[in-house]
């Protein structure tokens, strides 16, 4: 089993971001192994919600609810694996995992997500033909440790990683962040008062695993909140939320949260999606169904930044990210942030940000 992942889109040689490899990894269990069902999750043990529940293949939404709400506490493999941190046996109508097929070959494997607590990492997978080896339980074993690390270990020194709940609950968080969550819990609380309804107000048809982006004022620090809103497989009804946090300096978008304004937050959202594009005032204005007068207007009051300034810190933050984070070469970065050629965003940068492209990503 090979299988590569990055904690986000902007390095070259990711393979699989973040957001897509909880399926990634079952996807290839299953193949490997010729597994007909698997479930991945960060389990609160104390009462799991199915919005726990990250990729889920083989399985109901109606049945991962009721293992959740009830059955888990009568599973004899989720207990021993709770124990020994793997565990082998026998499907029932009722067990081992959230619902997965009855009557087949099981293997379940448990892992600490934070020490102290009720939270684990949970790998459940069946099949019927035979009975899982000893090797392929330690590569199952080991896989579940790759995402757990993927997750854990986020790679670039200023990004934040957590999992939301469908009630805005922490599900999990990388060990830094959840550190800072402790000593400053109004991070944690801001985040969850303030990503759901504005998600909602900028996207009005907010789609599962879609990338999207805002900036937020959290305990009076700007920050970059990268966000999708997913779920484990169909027929679940709770999502949870994940979220990338990143420190927003001086020349970055600053944090705007709910506006009075729908047409507003509708091209905020808009921009944010199609910052690469490079959007003009008429397109914008089209898009919200205004004239472009009126809608620089509205914007510009609501926002309290120009809709020109609002996209080209967007292309700008995008930019700094990958001269941090990436190794991609400057003229890439320009066609990748939005600028029209390499001229204009070493020009545009060193106007706003005050040192060249390469002179920033030499501070990294």
């Amino acid at each position: 089993m090979n299988l590569k992942t990055h904690s986000a889109d902007a390095s070259s040689g990711a393979v699989v971001p973040w957001r897509e490899a909880p399926s990634a990894y079952t996807d290839q269990l299953k193949r490997d192994l010729g597994a007909d069902g698997a479930v991945l999750g960060i389990l609160d043990t104390r009462h799991p919600g199915s919005d726990e529940c990250l990729a889920v293949q083989g399985a109901k939404g109606a049945q991962i609810t009721q293992w959740c709400d009830k059955d888990f506490k009568a599973d004899a493999l989720f207990r021993e694996a709770r124990k020994k941190g793997v565990a082998t046996g026998k499907t029932s109508k009722t067990g081992p995992g959230p619902a997965l097929p009855a009557s087949r070959h099981a293997a379940v494997f448990v892992q600490p997500a934070v020490v102290g607590t009720g939270r684990v990492w949970y790998l459940a997978l069946s099949r019927k033909a035979k009975a899982f080896s000893d090797i392929e339980l330690t590569r199952s074993d080991l896989a579940l440790s790759m995402v757990r690390s993927q997750f854990d270990h986020t790679g670039e020194p200023d990004l934040g990683r957590v999992l939301l709940g469908d009630d805005n609950r922490l599900i999990h968080a990388d060990p830094r962040t959840e550190a800072m969550f402790l000593k400053s819990p109004q991070v944690l609380a801001d985040l969850a008062e303030q990503l759901k309804p504005v998600a909602e107000q900028r996207w009005e048809d907010l789609q599962d695993q879609v990338l999207h982006e805002v900036t937020l004022n959290l305990d009076g620090q700007p920050t970059w909140v990268r966000f999708y809103r997913g779920r484990g497989g169909r027929g679940i009804d709770r999502r949870h939320m994940y979220v990338e946090l990143r420190n927003s300096g001086k020349d970055d978008l600053p944090p705007v949260g709910l506006v009075e304004d729908e047409r507003t937050a509708l091209a905020m959202g808009y921009i944010s999606d199609h910052f690469v594009d490079t959007p003009g005032l008429t397109e914008l204005a089209e898009f919200v169904e205004t004239s472009p007068f009126h809608f620089h207007r509205l914007f510009s009051t609501h926002a309290d930044i120009s809709p020109k300034h609002f996209l080209l810190r967007t292309q700008l933050q995008h930019a700094k990210w990958l001269l941090r984070a990436s190794r991609e070469q400057i003229g890439e970065v320009s066609i990748q942030s939005g600028f029209a050629s390499h001229g204009h965003f070493t020009a545009t940068f060193h106007r706003m940000v005050g040192i060249s492209p390469s002179q920033y990503r030499e501070k990294f």
